[in-house]
């Protein structure tokens, strides 16, 4: 995969709106350079075609003439002209005026000209002359029409000059600002790399990370450096978490697999009767019941921490409804709940909800919360059991009289294999397994479980799924206790 530069990007992308924005300045100063140069040269022409008709005399003869005289008057080099008096008289003329200019239905505005390959600007006055004037009558009138042109070539000299110093500026202070910026990106990205060196230096053994302090200091950085620290720290207790999972699963195996060999070992040892052996062979298959509860525990775990296909199918959307799995869970659990005398009061929501968990995995939920609740309360005690509509959410109570959770087994409950106290010892059958299974369920429906010591005693256990379809028309509840 081709890398690419943040750096590189970021100076090509300023670099670019800077020659744009140069080149527009360029154009705007040459646009402006012309008009400024053009207006000033328009005042030159206009003061020198003023000047020729200022040499414009009285020819002192005997007709009251006029005639040209243009010492002392001052001409634009390679200038053309032509003057001519009301009767068509030339009184003077320079170069070759071109013709459509000497048209009489040609304006007499500023003109633009090509003469022999050269641009040429022309101006055509209209002035009078009187000879005479203090002569009766007021002397003798005669028209004089100027056509002056002279070259505009060093106009767009100057332009250019313009242009080209302005090129030269923008390119000395494009390089100048480009290097400066490189620089600054550096310096600007450092901490990012700080950063990255630093995360580069976890390993499966060292989890210690913690962000620069450069890193830390950076407004947009700063999310980025907590978010790293927060997941590592979370693949950190992943990892940790998945290494006691496999020791204890090891830990667990090994012994069951030791109890069974054992067991046949003293079988084997000496020679029995047809009822012992019979007798040992009944132990050795509750060995193996055991051991076989524990593998598919564990299978039932690695499968329900896998996330949910997303194809669209029936098995990737499942649902169930939550009433159905409780009642068949507490039907699984009566003969428990009878053999210790132990009595469940339950509350159904009228409205029954439909939620987004399989019915099997529905049915383990409900049954390893209400079997930890009967392992933990006393024979004769009670048992309340609840479900309500909570912001959107089916929310399922489980609350006992038994002896409530230690301190020190608050923060491990979930932990696969934790055993906190003898009730959940091997004696009982348990695996440490039951209420990982119950997380991983929830977990991945969108929902939480939470266990907590109750006010009056005993422990409660709160479940909160996510509703797929439900009945909000009617919200009433309804008491049924199960003896």
């Amino acid at each position: 995969m081709r890398s690419v530069s943040i750096t590189r990007r970021l100076t090509l992308t300023v670099l670019v709106l800077e020659i744009l924005s140069a080149l527009a300045l360029i154009g705007a100063t040459a646009t402006y350079e012309w008009h400024t140069q053009l207006k000033a040269f328009d005042a030159t022409l206009q003061g020198e075609a003023d000047s020729l008709m200022g040499g414009v005399v009285d020819a002192d003869d005997s007709g009251d003439n006029i005639v040209l005289d243009i010492r002392g008057v001052h001409l634009g080099k390679d200038a053309i002209f032509h003057i001519e008096d009301e009767r068509g008289r030339v009184l003077g003329t320079a170069g070759e005026v071109p013709e459509e200019i000497k048209n009489p239905a040609a304006p007499s505005a500023l003109r633009n000209i090509k003469v022999h390959g050269r641009s040429y600007r022309f101006v055509v006055v209209h002035g009078l002359r009187i000879v005479d004037p203090g002569e009766p009558g007021g002397g003798v009138r005669h028209s004089v029409t100027i056509i002056y042109g002279t070259p505009v070539g060093h106009v767009w000299h100057e332009v250019l000059e313009a242009i080209r110093f302005f090129a030269l500026t923008t390119a000395i202070l494009l390089g100048v600002t480009t290097g400066i910026m490189v620089w600054l990106l550096q310096q600007g990205l450092s901490p990012l790399h700080a950063l990255a060196q630093e995360a580069g230096r976890i390993t499966s053994k060292a989890w210690q990370f913690e962000a620069p302090a450069s890193a830390k200091e950076t407004r947009e950085l700063r999310p980025l450096a907590d978010a790293l620290e927060a997941a590592i720290a979370r693949l950190q207790a992943s990892f940790e978490q998945q290494r006691r999972f496999t020791s204890d699963a090891a830990h667990e195996l090994k012994t069951d697999v030791a109890i069974v060999k054992s067991s046949l070992q003293l079988l084997a040892m000496r020679k029995r009767s047809a009822e012992k052996y019979s007798q040992g062979l009944e132990l050795c298959i509750d060995d193996f019941t055991r051991l076989e509860m524990t593998v598919h525990k564990m299978l039932t775990l690695a499968r329900l921490e896998q996330p949910l296909r997303v194809d669209g199918s029936d098995a990737a959307n499942p649902s169930c409804s939550l009433r159905d799995a409780i009642e068949e869970a507490l039907y699984q659990s009566r003969s428990f709940a009878e053999m210790k005398e132990i009595s469940i009061e339950v509350q159904f929501l009228a409205a029954d909800v439909q939620i987004p968990v399989d019915r099997r995995d529905a049915l383990l939920l409900c049954s390893n919360v209400f079997l930890n609740a009967l392992q933990h309360s006393a024979s004769h005690s009670t048992i309340y059991i609840e479900t309500l509509l909570e912001a959107g959410a089916a929310k399922l109570t489980v609350r006992d009289e038994g002896e409530g959770i230690a301190a020190e087994d608050m923060q491990h409950l979930f932990e696969p294999f934790y055993r906190g106290d003898p009730s959940r010892s091997r004696k009982s059958g348990s695996t440490g397994l039951g209420l990982s299974i119950c997380k991983a369920i929830c977990q991945r429906a969108g929902g939480s479980i939470q266990i907590v010591n109750h006010a009056t005693g005993g422990a409660l256990v709160t479940i909160l799924l996510p509703v797929k379809t439900q009945d909000l028309g009617s919200a009433l509840a309804a008491s049924i206790k199960y003896q």
